[in-house]
Parts: structure tokens; sequence; C-alpha cells
């Protein structure tokens, strides 16, 4: 069962970086913090903001739910994003960080991605704490869009995806991975997410409404994204 807080849209980004800030800060110094990063417009505030915060980033390991197919310097790029409003600004050491590889095929990336990922949290078994993840007006989430191959995948935990229509193929983690997290929050904003955001919470239905963190789930949603809601 996910939890659900709403709060103002002009309060978005500032409740989300505390929210984000306060577990940060609880982590327990000294030991691996697994933060799974998204893209969009709306974290890219937040990471800006978190980087003007004062965490304490020791030990604190970014990875990515997803990714396009495109090199690191493009401006479709998820890691691209995250380096400009956050990496760089907080001075984040190269080792702490684990973007999708981009290289010669999709399925390549995916595989590459796929063993780095499984030597950390089933090699090492180390905890995956966080994953931060978006949705789509379509209910899709990290890049699980609906009707696309990845939602059936089973034992690979990093897939290149063919999105439907778009005409474009993604990188991202599966179920199976992101049912390894702890926590999974949502960050979900906008009247234009209203529709998808209720058959979602409601009536369980696309890809967003099939991921669960171990310990908890919540959406954080501004007022114009709950305004469909019960």
């Amino acid at each position: 069962m996910a939890d659900i807080e709403k709060v103002s849209s002009s309060d978005f980004t500032a409740h989300a970086t505390k929210l984000l800030g306060r577990r940060l800060s609880e982590r327990t110094v000294g030991e691996p913090y697994h933060f799974f990063l998204s893209g969009g417009s709306t974290p890219k505030a937040i990471f800006a903001e978190l980087a003007r915060s004062g965490v304490d980033w020791s030990n604190v390991h970014f990875w990515w739910g997803d990714e396009r197919y495109v090199p690191y310097d493009h401006p479709d790029s998820n890691f691209r994003m995250a380096q400009e409003s956050l990496l760089g600004p907080a001075k984040i050491p190269s080792s702490q960080v684990h973007p999708w590889p981009i290289l010669a095929s999709p399925e390549l990336s995916a595989e590459t991605y796929d063993r780095e990922f499984r030597q950390y949290f089933e090699q090492r078994a180390e905890n995956l704490h966080l994953q931060l993840l978006g949705m789509g007006d379509d209910g899709h989430t990290a890049s699980l869009f609906p009707d696309s191959p990845a939602l059936t995948a089973e034992s690979d935990f990093c897939v290149s995806n063919v999105v439907p229509g778009k005409e474009t193929t993604r990188l991202t983690l599966t179920f199976p991975a992101l049912a390894l997290s702890s926590e999974a929050l949502f960050l979900v904003k906008g009247e234009g997410k209203a529709a998808a955001l209720k058959e979602v919470l409601e009536e369980k239905k696309h890809p967003a409404s099939r991921v669960h963190g171990r310990t908890s789930t919540l959406f954080l949603v501004d007022e114009a994204a709950a305004g469909l809601l019960s």
C-alpha cells in the first residue's frame, strides 16, 4: 500500500528537498548509501536545492533508474541533468557516481549496467536504499512504458526497452530491480498527471502501480496532480 502526501505546488520543491535531506541525514554514516535518481524537470530543481543544502555526501552512491541512449553531454541525458544540477555543484567524487554506460548498442549498455548492478546488490548484498521515481501522464515510471517489452522481464535487472509509438529506445531498470529498493519515492506534479495518478493509486493500472519499496512507497504529489483523487 502506497502512502500519499499532498503539498502545494509552490512548496513542492522545498518540501521534497527537505524530505530527501532527512533521508540522507538519517543514514548510517560510514556505510555506503545507494540513491537512485530520476530524470525530468521536476527533480532538476530539487537536485539544485540539495546541492546547496549542506548534506554530507560521503559514501552516498548515485545511480539512475533509467536513461536515454544518448551521449553524456546530450541535452536529453539524465546523467547530464544530474551532473549539472547536483553532482558537479556538490563536488561528488566520480567513484560514487554510477551512470548507465553508453556503449556501442543499447543492449550492450544494459548488459554492462546489469553486471554492475548485480555486483553491488547481489554479490556484495548491499542495500538499495532509495529509489527516486517520476510518473508520466501515461502512467509509466523509469522507462517502463505501457505495452513495452521490459514490462515482462523476469530475470534481467537492466534492459534496453523499445518505446511503442515513440521510435526510441530507453535504458531502464526492470520491476525485479525496482523491487529491491528499500524506499520508493514518487514525485508527481502537474494537472496533466491527475488522470493517470488516480488510475495508478485507485485502480492499480499502469506500470507505476507495480512498483513498491520493501519498507515504504510514498507518492509526493502537488495539488494539481491530486485533483482527481477520491
